[in-house]
């Protein structure tokens, strides 16, 4: 799988032989044509769990965690995000997965969907909805559910695409495409790695991080793709206002637009609040040591986002020298903390690495994905070839927290 960390993925960047000339807006394509391989559904083995917190804080329970693959058809999992489907009142996990390891060989990747009911049991409705049959990765992603529509911007994995994102929008009941664009960056100074893909203020925006200087660990400018629905562009912007970096979330609440990220990959995580015109108000640090939040959620009375704790750290170089964990906070609407858990809380012994948690909110239960895979302990290497999607169920109260006081 495609999961080179920031520092990696910049360096081959650099190194794009093709450089377009400025920044083109693009018009809508026809959908592209899938043809995924034929599936061969089988229910999940029994597998071990992520190991789980010993004690549980007054406004987090959790219920269960959920292991979403491997199973008899998709051998590793990436990516994974949770959404609910209206239409259907159902819930889909998406994925990045190869088709087909064996040896250290690949036969075609992409990505793939597994139904489940509102009790987190499979419905045997799986299948892959992108599948390039001659990769044997499915890239970085980034996607957002609008009702029962599904919007994805990937990086392509195809011979000869340009710099930049595939953006396609899903029927996500038949998993059929209905629009598809190119999102063209300019190389090397539009990040494409784990894009933002946010609904907000009635239009998509697709963002990542924008650095004039191709250092990819620091925070810097921020860049942001608008396109209607319909997958017509509606203009860019650069933000430039403070330190940001890619693995972020945005929300628009109440006329403002808040984009929960790092600021600094080795940094803390921060917010960063804009007006409607998208004028600069202010940043505020809400964790020390954190990154890589893509997942928010907002009740009417709190936020809830979930992230890595960065934390657990040797005293060698960041990159492939620290450990993270999953975490979901809770946060009331001036971003006071009111409460944090951790839904993971490996330690460096069990050499595993989580990474890229996603939040939802349904009825009064929280859900966060995320995916997990081994550390070789000789390298700290990721052993992708491990990589597998987990969900984590909490309750919610019906009732309202004061901040949490921290001294």
């Amino acid at each position: 799988m495609n999961h080179l960390k920031p520092l990696q993925q910049a360096i081959g960047v650099l190194f794009v032989l093709v450089f377009l000339a400025g920044y083109g807006t693009p018009t809508p394509t026809p959908p592209p044509t899938f043809a995924p391989p034929p599936l061969a559904f089988q229910p999940l083995p029994t597998l071990a769990q992520p190991v789980q917190p010993t004690g549980q804080p007054a406004l987090f329970k959790l219920i269960r965690t959920v292991q979403i693959t491997p199973d008899a058809t998709f051998h590793v999992a990436s990516f994974p995000r949770i959404n609910y489907i209206p239409a259907t009142d159902q819930f889909v996990i998406t994925f990045g997965t190869v088709a087909d390891k064996q040896s250290g060989n690949c036969q075609g990747a992409g990505y793939a969907y597994k139904g489940y009911t509102l009790d987190m049991q499979e419905t045997g409705n799986a299948g892959y909805f992108i599948f390039y049959p001659d990769a044997c990765s499915a890239g970085d992603s980034g996607s957002i559910m609008v009702n029962s529509t599904y919007y994805g911007a990937f990086v392509s994995q195809l011979p000869g695409a340009p710099y930049g994102w595939h953006l396609v929008k899903f029927d996500a009941v038949t998993w059929t495409p209905i629009a598809a664009t190119d999102v063209l960056l300019e190389v090397p100074h539009a990040g494409d790695l784990d894009p933002t893909v946010a609904y907000v203020n009635g239009q998509l925006d697709i963002s990542d991080q924008y650095n004039p200087t191709g250092i990819w660990q620091e925070g810097f400018d921020s860049h942001h793709n608008f396109y209607s629905t319909d997958l017509q562009p509606l203009g860019r912007k650069i933000l430039a206002d403070t330190a940001l970096i890619s693995g972020g979330s945005m929300i628009y609440v109440d006329g403002i637009y808040y984009i929960i990220t790092a600021n600094n990959y080795e940094g803390d995580l921060v917010v960063a609040k804009y007006d409607s015109d998208w004028k600069y108000l202010r940043v505020k640090e809400l964790r020390k040591q954190a990154h890589w939040s893509q997942g928010v959620v907002f009740d009417g009375q709190r936020f809830y986002v979930s992230y890595l704790d960065t934390s657990q750290r040797d005293a060698g170089p960041f990159i492939g020298h620290f450990y993270p964990n999953v975490h979901l906070a809770a946060f009331d609407r001036d971003w006071n903390l009111v409460e944090d858990v951790a839904v993971t809380n490996f330690t460096h012994a069990n050499h595993k690495f989580p990474g890229r948690p996603w939040v939802i909110l349904h009825g009064n239960r929280l859900y966060v994905s995320y995916d997990v895979d081994d550390l070789d302990p000789d390298t700290h290497q990721e052993r992708l070839e491990t990589q597998q999607a987990f969900v984590s169920i909490y309750s919610r109260p019906n009732r309202t927290y004061l901040p949490l006081i921290l001294r």
